[in-house]
């Protein structure tokens, strides 16, 4: 029954009768009284209206709410039935399904028509933890909304939208850059018809790989190749992780060729300049890892460079050449500073001090402020040997870290050996003081990098970084000044650790080398003094080496004790020992340092790269030597993921 509602007239017309009644009981009973008691009537009369049309309104505006609320649900569950998007409410507590519509149950039909329950249950577990999640039906893809408070998930096509999307994606752009490892050196030793022949090769294997994957390419010069293709083309050779460096590397030795390929690829949205210059930086970053891998980075200065390959030992590429330039250029840097300082990296091994000893006389030939940095609290028993030798003769400047934060001017040079990482420099704060800095390493070059190396002189086929050294030396051929006895003995150590006594990565120019050293009065007795392991560093490798355990065949993974410290060069020196048992490829010995974090020291011979194990660990280094320090975790932890990672890599082999 619709209520009555008074209006406007209706109380002035109320108003009019009562007043004419008040009227008419005074003129009738002529007594104060009654007129006093007709107004009051009246007046009680007026208040209980006023207070019916209020209850009145208020029942009218609450039916009306739940009349629009009806309204409303029934639109909205007419509109859930009906809209094109999938909605499922569950019970918040027991994550069972109350209710769904039609679309959703559209989205979960199985081929026989019956709601499949079981895809639902996997998509809700997901979308517990997280807000937005896509998932796959029928071939299509679907954005995933949670609603947590409520218990809803709500399902959108993004079909249209993932497919515009990875379209985009698909077609940015690549330039890559393909250049043949060694191909100068094999051009010296054949003749004209065999170099015809290995061009032919080369010709006809870029052609295939380019025809298989349709990629648009020409050749540059006899052994480099430009190509450019789209991103759908690069992630399927990123999904096979480039084969195509293992392929040509085996057709090259069925035809007795020392050939290796490396390549430089980069990709981005717009600037195909910048493009073609990231895809060649990239080339070259792969030629200074060692050649016969990939290197890929979008061009972006955020993002990271992705590696592929690197599954042979470096050879030697530099040429007397190209070290008589360096020596040059290194030259006429040093004539426009005022100081330098040379430092190894942390931890310093007889490689580090050696090459750094060595560079500073080479530097001191050409000026007078040339030093030798070194950390006294961090020193092996061989290194504080070598530093007391060396002050005792007085043959080179050494200054701590401490002294040289002091003498470092806007116009002085860092010179950084034996390491091209900025987080294995000796010292963090040293390094930052610095605008220029020069690089001389023989390990592979890694992402971390200084960005301010005005020249760089890696050369990973390089038995060592005192190799390196010592040839630049040769080259200056100072006859003002002679390397001691004393410097020519530690750089003839530093060789002699990184080759393990000439049995390891050792070439005809590091017996020239060699030979070189020895007329300067490299002296093998001073050596063993100074490379002589201490009795409580011999019992400490014995204790490693016994608890070594193979898990492969030919790999061993030794995992020191968790309550002790063990010092890097004792990892060092067991690993090298494990690696010389019969039958074993690779070595890797695990422990907690001395200042808290669990280091890897990484040993292997050719067919084992342990660079790349110990890059995916955080660390890097050479193909044959390598080394990773992890923090916060426990040496167990570390043994754990090395051994899955090992295992990964020789699944993927």
């Amino acid at each position: 029954m619709k209520k009555f509602r008074f209006s406007t007239i209706h109380f002035v017309s109320i108003g009019v009768v009562l007043f004419g009644a008040v009227l008419l009981v005074h003129r009738l009973f002529l007594r104060d009284i009654f007129t006093i008691f007709a107004l009051f009537l009246s007046l009680l009369l007026l208040l209980a209206l006023f207070v019916y049309q209020k209850h009145s309104y208020e029942i009218s505006e609450l039916e009306q709410i739940e009349y629009l609320n009806t309204q409303a649900n029934s639109g909205l569950m007419m509109l859930l039935d009906k809209m094109p998007i999938g909605v499922i409410k569950v019970k918040a507590d027991s994550n069972q399904v109350e209710w769904f519509n039609p679309f959703a149950e559209l989205i979960f039909a199985q081929e026989n028509g019956e709601f499949d329950q079981k895809k639902l249950r996997e998509i809700i577990d997901v979308g517990l933890d997280e807000e937005r999640v896509y998932a796959n039906f029928s071939g299509k893809r679907y954005a995933v909304h949670v609603d947590f408070e409520q218990g809803l998930f709500y399902f959108f096509d993004a079909s249209t939208e993932y497919s515009a999307t990875h379209s985009l994606i698909s077609s940015r752009p690549v330039i890559g850059i393909i250049s043949i490892d060694n191909y100068d050196e094999l051009e010296d030793r054949v003749s004209d018809s065999q170099i015809s022949q290995i061009n032919s090769f080369l010709a006809q294997f870029v052609s295939d790989f380019c025809q298989e994957h349709s990629i648009y390419y020409r050749r540059g010069s006899m052994d480099r190749f430009y190509f450019f293709t789209d991103y759908a083309v690069l992630e399927k050779l990123i999904e096979n992780k480039f084969s195509v460096i293992d392929k040509f590397r085996e057709e090259a030795k069925k035809l007795e060729l020392g050939l290796t390929l490396s390549m430089g690829l980069a990709y981005g949205n717009a600037e195909h300049q910048k493009i073609g210059q990231v895809a060649l930086q990239n080339l070259n970053m792969a030629e200074v890892r060692g050649g016969d891998q990939v290197v890929v980075k979008e061009n972006d200065e955020s993002k990271q460079p992705l590696f592929f390959g690197g599954g042979s030992a470096s050879s030697v590429k530099r040429t007397r050449t190209r070290t008589r330039a360096m020596m040059t250029a290194v030259s006429d840097k040093l004539r426009s500073v005022d100081r330098v300082f040379v430092v190894g990296h942390r931890n310093l091994d007889m490689d580090a001090l050696a090459s750094a000893v060595g560079m500073q006389y080479f530097a001191q030939n050409i000026m007078n402020n040339a030093y030798t940095v070194y950390d006294p609290t961090d020193m092996a028993p061989d290194i504080a040997r070598a530093i007391k030798r060396l002050r005792d003769e007085n043959c080179s400047n050494l200054l701590t870290v401490e002294e040289a934060l002091k003498m470092v001017t806007y116009q002085s040079l860092l010179i950084m050996v034996d390491h091209s990482k900025i987080g294995l420099t000796l010292s963090q704060e040293l390094y930052k003081q610095f605008h220029q800095v020069v690089v001389v390493d023989h390990h592979r070059r890694d992402i971390d990098f200084p960005s301010n190396a005005i020249l760089t002189y890696i050369e990973s086929g390089a038995s060592s970084a005192s190799e390196l050294v010592t040839e630049l030396i040769q080259f200056q051929n100072d006859k003002r000044h002679k390397l001691n006895r004393l410097q020519s003995s530690l750089l003839m150590a530093g060789i002699m650790l990184d080759t393990k006594n000439f049995t390891s990565r050792v070439t005809s120019r590091t017996f020239d080398v060699a030979s070189y050293l020895r007329t300067r009065g490299s002296d093998s007795l001073e050596i063993q003094q100074i490379s002589a392991t201490d009795f409580e560093e011999y019992r400490q490798i014995n204790e490693l080496i016994l608890r070594g355990k193979k898990i492969e065949p030919h790999i061993i993974i030794a995992c020191g004790d968790e309550t002790k410290e063990y010092d890097t060069v004792i990892s060092s020196k067991a690993a090298n020992t494990m690696l010389d048992m019969a039958g074993i490829e690779a070595v890797f010995v695990v422990t907690r340092n001395a200042r808290g974090y669990v280091a890897i020291s990484a040993r292997s011979h050719s067919k084992v790269n342990v660079q790349r194990i110990m890059e995916e660990m955080g660390g890097g280094g050479h193909f044959n030597l390598a080394a990773a320090q992890v923090y916060d975790k426990t040496v167990g932890q570390v043994c754990k993921e090395l051994s899955k990672r090992i295992s990964e890599e020789f699944k993927d082999s």
